[in-house]
């Protein structure tokens, strides 16, 4: 009898407990459902996004021809939104893994120049147009503005598999290049000169001639072992406009196999510097010649060179051999005539050599 009794009892126990099993197992399922609800709710859509950018970019199955194919969004960021004209600029974007890779342009501004800068130097590129830089999440822009203070620029960034014929996914970001040289008043142009004052009727004090400077002798020049030059776009000259010749230093480096490589100066040893003439003005340019003041007191005179129309870039490249100085401040001049803005046509260097 009593065995009876305690059998009831211990099943009557064992049914409690899996009754209260289940039912903390169903709370648990109920628990985990709520969350990954609230979960959701509370996740950027941002997230699902690059989720469905990654699916798509990463898909082998895609054509290759683009016909059916969407393109996805890239988020293209830069590391400032004002920079300083000359100053070099990365930008970014998120990437996917897959076999392909990036292209970069950017729209054309009126007096914008963009370069490519990498190990090897600047890789001038054309506005509009799709340059390869390869399977990367970054660059580096060199972005240089000559005519307005403040200039809006608009670039993207686009991906393509391998073998496809459009984008997969492209991106468009913009930016502000800023010219502290630019002042917000309008130029006096050549043919508009200032009214002169003509309040003041006191005759002007007569002049004492000056005693002409001695003629200095020309330093005869050394050969460059090497002078490189390219060119920029080329728009159309207006023959009503202005020519303005424009100097800038790139680089000083060394000059191997007939190829410029940036690098530091050192002691005694060949070196070359690199800078661009480029016409900022809206007609093409005279001929036009250039000085460089080289390590060790010589002074390398250029030949005449072919006219720049407007946009047009030179970038030359002059080699010399070593000097024992432990710095240099290189000048280079540009030489023509007419010329809207001279302050532009020179600039000067210091450079230091390593031992």
């Amino acid at each position: 009898m009593n065995n009876d009794t305690s059998e009831k009892k211990e099943a009557k126990k064992n049914s409690i407990l899996k009754i209260l099993a289940i039912t903390g197992f169903i709370g648990i399922i109920i628990l985990i459902a709520w969350a990954s609800i609230q979960l959701v709710s509370v996740v950027p859509s941002a997230f699902s996004s690059l989720a469905s950018l990654a699916e798509s970019v990463n898909d082998t199955n895609n054509t290759t021809d683009g016909e059916d194919q969407e393109i996805d969004t890239l988020v293209v960021t830069s590391a400032t939104l004002l920079a300083n004209t000359k100053d070099p600029v990365t930008i970014n974007w998120n990437t996917a893994r897959a076999n392909g890779s990036y292209v970069f342009s950017y729209d054309c501004a009126d007096g914008v120049a963009i370069d490519l800068v990498s190990e090897t130097g600047l890789q001038s590129i054309r506005c509009g147009s799709n340059y390869n830089i390869g399977n990367v999440d970054s660059t580096t822009l060199a972005i240089d503005s000559e005519k307005n203070r403040y200039t809006d620029i608009t670039y993207s960034v686009s991906f393509l598999g391998t073998n496809d014929t459009r984008p997969r996914a492209t991106g468009n970001a913009q930016l502000t290049v800023f010219n502290s040289d630019i002042s917000n008043e309008m130029a006096v142009t050549d043919d508009e000169q200032p009214p002169e004052d003509v309040s003041d009727d006191t005759p002007a004090e007569p002049q004492t001639p000056t005693t002409p400077a001695e003629p200095t002798t020309p330093i005869t020049p050394p050969a460059p072992e090497y002078i490189q030059e390219y060119v920029y776009a080329i728009p159309t000259s207006n023959p009503n406009g202005n020519t303005d010749l424009a100097a800038r230093y790139l680089f000083v480096g060394e000059i191997t196999n007939n190829r410029f490589i940036p690098s530091a100066l050192a002691e005694n040893e060949a070196g070359a510097i690199q800078f661009e003439v480029k016409n900022l003005g809206t007609k093409t340019s005279k001929n036009w010649s250039f000085t460089v003041g080289l390590p060790g007191g010589e002074t390398y005179r250029s030949e005449t060179q072919s006219a720049l129309k407007p946009n047009e870039r030179a970038v030359l490249t002059v080699g010399f051999s070593g000097a024992d100085v432990s710095s240099h401040t290189f000048t280079v001049e540009v030489n023509t005539t007419p010329d809207r803005d001279r302050s532009n046509n020179d600039f000067s260097q210091r450079v230091a050599f390593v031992d």
